[in-house]
């Protein structure tokens, strides 16, 4: 028989592989180490004591990773392995979930879904999210990026990241996730003129945000300070996740770098 059981004795060695197991056939296929799993969900504000998973005979086979912030509550991660899908395992696991958390206190429960996940949406749907935006996933090649001109030039700062963005950021995005996730503050400058802030991550080759001063918030301005961020990097690729549908001068800049969108999510709420 499956239960389901909260994770709060479970460490995320022993996460891992399970995790690695049961996204190894998604849409978009995730192997993570341990460390890089680790990273992601310090990043989050990962609560073992809010985070559900299902357990057949004492075995975990499925798991609803949760980040908690106040009182909202982010969905990092969701899976069953493959050989327990089928069973509504699914319906039993968020449900669990959301009770839990709003026993807890939680008013919001935030998760992201692949446009391409249909199934998926459609079971968050009937458990009563609704989508609130559509958010779009780039990446290029760093290296046809700095072949490119650019008149930005960067500093990286030790301050916390605290820029406040137009749209608000998705939770991976958060000032929160980028100071807990090991990304460089840099001020950007024009010509002198302080320009406004970016978020980076050397080595991953990820950019959480670009906040441009308004006076400096177009696409061709955008353009050079994707090329100037690239440029500090050391990944193969470039990639900026989780971009709101309204921001079209950062997905126009990343379109006219020859940027590729990989992914389509939608942002879904349910309220507890």
């Amino acid at each position: 028989m499956v239960v389901t059981a909260s994770l709060s004795h479970m460490d995320t060695e022993t996460l891992t592989p399970v995790f690695n197991r049961a996204f190894a056939d998604y849409d978009i296929p995730l192997s993570l180490t341990h460390a890089e799993l680790k990273a992601h969900l310090d990043a989050i504000d990962y609560s073992r004591e809010d985070s559900m998973g299902l357990f057949d005979r004492g075995a975990l086979v499925g798991f609803l990773l949760i980040g908690r912030r106040g009182s909202a509550a982010y969905d990092g991660g969701t899976a069953i392995i493959p050989s327990h899908r089928g069973r509504g395992l699914s319906h039993l696991l968020i449900e669990a979930t959301a009770a839990h958390l709003k026993e807890q206190g939680c008013t919001a429960f935030i998760l992201e879904v692949l446009s391409t996940n249909t199934r998926a949406k459609e079971l968050y749907l009937k458990h009563h999210f609704e989508e609130t935006r559509t958010l779009s996933c780039y990446q290029a090649a760093r290296q046809r990026l700095v072949s490119l001109p650019t008149m930005v030039d960067i500093e990286e700062s030790d301050a916390p990241f605290t820029a406040s963005h137009r749209y608000p950021p998705s939770w991976q995005n958060q000032n929160r996730s980028i100071n807990a996730g090991g990304y460089a503050h840099l001020s950007l400058r024009r010509s002198g003129s302080f320009i406004g802030s970016a978020a980076s991550h050397r080595m991953r080759g990820s950019i959480a945000q670009i906040v441009l001063n308004d006076e400096y918030n177009d696409t061709e301005i955008m353009k050079e300070v994707i090329i100037a961020t690239a440029q500090a990097m050391e990944s193969k690729m470039v990639r900026i996740i989780n971009i709101d549908e309204r921001d079209t001068v950062l997905s126009s800049a990343l379109d006219a770098l020859g940027g590729e969108r990989f992914a389509l999510q939608s942002e879904m709420v349910r309220q507890l």
